[in-house]
């Protein structure tokens, strides 16, 4: 399941030339992988983005490198951030990226540190259009995620009052289950609810229990995840223990 997210990075009608990638494209690819929850996949993509044979504009590069940053602070790694923004920030000295409040607040505020410690000379000319126009926020339909944990959300989803994560299964016959746990993956939207087609079984005692587990959760209603007081669209798993009747 890609995610987006809200960082967008704007990609070029420009065809890719034969036997090379574009680093636009690189770099939208490590955003779903970041999205997905593949940080090192994520890395692998924005070097190659970065490698001298990709077919790059500067601001492709500017690009990679804040990318690069985002991924390594997710990976944890804030001195290589810090490295990768103040690279992009070299490129173009007034370069700014409001959209990173979004993603996660701690983020923006390390970004903002390096670009304060980064002096632009008085000649440096301010860029038509940085990176994409984030101060406006994320998108609507901007999917956030709670696997493997939870990243840019002030508020996760929670279960309301009522909903069981007790799933009773029948013993004997199709489902020969005395008990044990299962893991469900699903979309939770603005609204609390559950988005049917998203649900996917992770794990389960039997695969016999699957229609059973889907039953479960496409009815339950949540809290919803939440950005800056709004309600938005969260990618969350949820452990469920099975008891026998």
């Amino acid at each position: 399941m890609v995610m987006g997210l809200a960082l967008a990075v704007e990609v070029g009608a420009a065809p890719v030339m034969a036997g090379q990638a574009r680093a636009a494209d690189l770099v939208t690819a490590a955003r779903a992988q970041l999205g997905a929850g593949n940080v090192d996949s994520g890395l692998v993509l924005v070097g190659l983005a970065l490698d001298s044979g990709t077919v790059a504009t500067g601001r492709d590069r500017v690009n990679a490198l804040v990318w690069r940053g985002v991924l390594q602070f997710f990976k944890g790694r804030d001195s290589l951030a810090h490295e990768s923004f103040r690279d992009a920030l070299m490129i173009d000295p007034r370069l700014e990226v409001a959209g990173l409040v979004q993603i996660d607040s701690l983020l923006a505020a390390e970004f903002e540190a390096v670009r304060r410690s980064v002096q632009p000379p008085p000649t440096a000319a301010r860029p038509s259009a940085a990176l994409a126009r984030l101060a406006a926020g994320p998108p609507l339909d901007t999917l956030y995620s709670c696997v493997p944990e939870c990243r840019g959300l002030d508020q996760a989803p929670r279960p309301l009052p009522g909903e069981s994560e007790m799933v009773t299964v029948r013993s004997g016959g199709a489902s020969p289950i005395m008990g044990g746990v299962a893991l469900v993956r699903f979309v939770v939207d603005s609204t609390g609810r559950v988005e049917p087609g998203s649900i996917a079984v992770v794990s389960s005692p039997s695969p016999a229990l699957r229609q059973t587990l889907v039953d479960h959760v496409r009815p339950a209603r949540f809290s919803p995840g939440r950005v800056q007081g709004r309600a938005v669209r969260v990618v969350m798993q949820w452990r469920l223990t099975l008891r026998s009747r």
